[in-house]
């Protein structure tokens, strides 16, 4: 589906009483649920977030992801606090890539897709590359991957898409650009 196509369909898809999520910094306590997460994720999902197949995290990746030093590594949880459905539902990281500059990767739960979660994770990571000066975000996808492109571009930042071959997109993001879209 291309971004223009996504965006109709975007349009048409109204905030359904976004369950009880919110978004918060990633804790070491949240390493059996991370991996959770990722071993619940589609097989589609899994490989649109790490660009190949995947069964879900290790526990070193795990363990990695959860403990950051919150300024130059940073990650956060969009957690669901429903009672018997309580957990994490959507997992963004940010990485160093290069001077003031950071890698951003993004996995929201296949039946949170499409509900503003994404948004919500990608609103605490440009809030964070503000407060520690990052000028630059990257995120590198499939191009087939439409939905997380089109929330990266309908940030309200300038951003870059360059085709770099094989079926792959990167999308640069100025952080020194205006705030971004509600």
């Amino acid at each position: 589906m291309s971004i223009a196509s996504l965006s109709t369909v975007r349009a048409a898809v109204v905030d359904q009483g976004l369950d009880p999520v919110h978004v918060r910094g990633i804790r070491p306590a949240d390493d059996a649920e991370l991996r959770r997460f990722y071993a619940g994720l589609s097989p589609e999902s899994r490989r649109t977030r790490f660009l190949s197949v995947s069964l879900g995290l290790s526990q070193a990746q795990s363990s990695s992801f959860c403990t950051t030093d919150h300024q130059h590594r940073e990650g956060f949880v969009a957690v669901l606090e429903r009672g018997d459905q309580a957990g994490i539902v959507g997992h963004l990281c940010l990485e160093p890539d290069g001077v003031d500059a950071a890698e951003v990767a993004i996995a929201v739960a296949d039946r949170f897709q499409r509900r503003g979660v994404g948004r919500r994770l990608m609103t605490a990571a440009t809030a964070w590359a503000r407060r520690e000066h990052v000028t630059r975000l990257t995120a590198t996808m499939s191009g087939g991957n439409a939905p997380i492109q089109l929330l990266l571009v309908e940030l309200g930042l300038p951003t870059d898409v360059q085709h770099v071959g094989a079926g792959i997109v990167q999308i640069t993001i100025d952080m020194v650009g205006q705030d971004i879209a509600a």
